[in-house]
């Protein structure tokens, strides 16, 4: 036994789902590791190998039809689920049944149950047939139908609380890039069931309307008819926009999924090279040019006075000669003019002293003299050139040495780096095939991604629509409770009206009083959830949150509010996971974290803060779906200690199909799968 109130997924098994042909199964519970019970199971998967897959699975398995949301309507989900059926890639035909299991154990009121939960669908004659299975620490579930069978999982695990806790790239956007409080408030009310308050609200409304249509007059009578004739058709008109919605946003996952597919495919042909084949081109020309500039200049360089630079050592001896020999002249210059005129005046002291004193004389002008008379290396001048010469030679040798030589290496160097550059250029040249060879692929992709393009645009004018039809329908709903309390009298009121009445107060108070208190504790895990975060690198944010709208309010320290606009996207981003960590918290529930793609809008400030500062912590069990550039190298090896285990999801071209391997993208010391 685990512990208290946990939920642990234990497995996941998938059968011809997507992008995986046959069966494949993953071991996703923590395992023991050095003592320890490290919660993170990491998967490394490129774009289109089965990480949203996973996930998808997973919520699938939980949720069926509402995993696609609330408003799927049977015939989209039928559809959906017919398109998940694997494709083979060789023969283009599809598998005609598939199939997902999930093995999970969960707390309540301090019993621990495991559950086997399998959802399996087939398709016969363009039909499809789904099956949903239970059963409870080993023994079937049989005495519920599908819909109780769904509703069971509902009640064990709210759909509106897993969305806390299982989520994507895009929730996060979602909740970052959220101005009017639409995403949160979507999100706290199914926290705190506030979204069942509002339906019995509006089943109560409808009550009181009908009961205060018998007390009123024909013509009063005659305008709610009207406008009750109005707000169905409103209403119907919402629902059928939200299974427009619904369809056009299916086919944008689809539309994500081929785009997935045929960047595959292209990549496996030598098309991500092909991408970059005339920037490479460009690239290589561009380099060789510089390159014979280079060349040129260094020719230029060497075929001057470069060679002395060649062997300093020699030249340094040869200028030490030179100088020597140069003293040794101006030395023996000297010698013979202080010669001349010793002779001169010993000639002139033999006429005015007599002999014995000029003997005298003479010895101490020898001796005084004697050394600037016999100057020294005389005979070892080897070179004997002129003054000038010499300091020509001084002046080309010195210069060779001193800047011709650096100047030499560093267009040397330059030349060398742009050698590199050109071989780099060359093989990724050589790589990319022929521009004809993958213009089909390349055209089908840029369909695709078109394709894509018009439906985005499709979804969020659909999704105008159904605001504007939606703010009819209320201010229809408005002119009736207009009409209704214009008219109604307490005293005429029956004992259910006035019950109802009175309920409908109830529920009103009791929401906005549910809603107050657990936003309070929503703002205070926020704080400590972004301090968390941030750590001592930002400031201090405090968030306040409308109880009404649903908004959301970011302070500072002084209390001043901080414009969502000034935040970064890195600090946006990082806004939206303490605000779902803080929901999470506060639901009171210990579910797993599932997060497929986690990184890819974040900076490397900011993904170093969530690398380290939250996946360690954010649950007991914590599921990473990322690419090699979210979680790289090193972000591997900060989170290695609180890795369980690694999972590889890898895309074989050959077969169109994902397998699992133990392991990451670099190899390292695996546990098994």
């Amino acid at each position: 036994m685990r512990g208290l109130n946990l939920m642990i997924l234990e497995s996941l098994k998938v059968i011809n789902f997507r992008v995986f042909k046959g069966t494949h199964e993953l071991s996703l519970a923590p395992k023991p590791r050095d003592g320890q019970q490290p919660p993170i199971i990491l998967f490394g998967g490129l774009n289109g190998a089965g990480k949203t897959t996973t996930l998808t699975a997973i919520r699938l398995a939980l949720y069926g039809r509402q995993s696609l949301g609330l408003g799927t309507t049977i015939k989209s989900y039928h559809q959906f689920l017919a398109d998940s059926l694997h494709s083979s890639k060789s023969t283009r035909i599809k598998a005609n049944n598939a199939a997902v299991e999930l093995v999970f154990s969960y707390a309540n009121l301090g019993v621990i149950s495991n559950y086997h939960v399998k959802r399996s669908w087939t398709i016969t004659e363009n039909k499809v047939t789904e099956s949903l299975k239970i059963s409870q620490d080993g023994r079937s579930i049989n005495n519920l139908n599908y819909e109780q069978a769904q509703g069971f999982l509902n009640e064990l695990i709210p759909i509106g609380v897993s969305d806390l806790f299982f989520f994507d790239g895009e929730k996060i956007a979602q909740l970052a890039e959220d101005t009017e409080g639409n995403a949160l408030g979507e999100s706290f009310k199914k926290l705190i069931g506030l979204d069942v308050i509002e339906k019995l609200i509006s089943d109560i409304n409808i009550f009181i309307r009908k009961q205060n249509k018998q007390q009123l007059s024909d013509t009063i009578k005659s305008k709610i008819n009207i406008l009750e004739q109005t707000l169905k058709t409103k209403e119907q008109a919402i629902d059928a926009e939200q299974v427009n919605y619904e369809s056009i946003k299916i086919c944008v996952i689809h539309a994500s999924k081929q785009i997935d597919q045929l960047t595959n495919n292209l990549n496996a042909q030598g098309g991500a090279w092909a991408e970059s084949r005339e920037e490479e081109i460009k690239k290589f020309s561009s380099y060789n040019a510089t390159k014979d500039i280079l060349q040129a200049q260094l020719r230029e360089s060497i075929s001057g006075n470069f060679p002395f630079s060649i062997a300093p050592d020699f030249v340094n001896h040869c200028l030490k000669q030179l100088v020597m020999e140069e003293q040794s002249k101006q030395n023996k210059n000297i010698a013979k003019t202080l010669s001349k005129h010793i002779y001169s005046l010993e000639k002139r002291l033999l006429t005015v002293v007599e002999k014995p004193v000029f003997d005298s004389i003479k010895k101490e002008m020898d001796s005084e003299f004697s050394e600037l008379l016999t100057p020294q290396g005389s005979d070892n001048i080897i070179h004997d050139v002129s003054q000038s010469l010499h300091k020509k030679i001084a002046s080309t040798t010195l210069d060779a040495i001193n800047h011709q030589q650096p100047k030499a290496n560093e267009l040397a160097e330059e030349i060398n780096t742009l050698m590199k550059n050109i071989d780099s250029a060359g093989i990724n040249i050589a790589r990319a095939p022929e521009q004809d060879l993958l213009s089909q692929r390349l055209k089908e992709l840029n369909d695709a991604q078109e394709v894509k393009s018009e439906l985005a645009i499709q979804l969020s004018q659909q999704k105008e629509k159904i605001k504007d039809y939606l703010r009819k329908a209320i201010d229809t709903v408005r002119d009736l409770d207009k009409l209704h309390n214009q008219f109604i009298d307490s005293d005429e009121s029956n004992r259910a009206l006035d019950y109802a009445h009175k309920a409908k107060s109830a529920l009103t108070e009791f929401s906005k009083r549910v809603a107050v208190n657990k936003i309070k504790n929503v703002e205070s895990e926020f704080i400590q959830s972004f301090k968390n975060l941030s750590r001592k690198y930002d400031i201090n944010i405090n968030a306040k949150i409308d109880p009404h709208t649903f908004s959301v309010t970011l302070l500072n320290d002084f209390g001043n509010e901080i414009p969502k606009e000034s935040l970064s996207a890195g600090e946006r981003q990082i806004y939206a996971i303490a605000m779902l960590d803080a929901l999470a918290k506060t639901s009171g529930r210990k579910l797993p974290i599932i997060i497929d793609t986690p990184l890819g809008r974040l900076d490397s400030k900011h993904r170093k803060k969530l690398v380290e500062n939250y996946f360690p912590s954010a649950s007991h069990q914590v599921i990473i779906l990322s690419t090699d550039t979210e979680i790289g190298k090193t972000y591997l090896a900060s989170l290695d200690e609180h890795i369980s285990h690694k999972i590889m999801l890898d895309y074989d071209f050959s077969n169109g199909s994902s397998h699992i391997e133990s392991g990451y993208f670099w190899k390292t010391s695996e546990v098994a799968v």
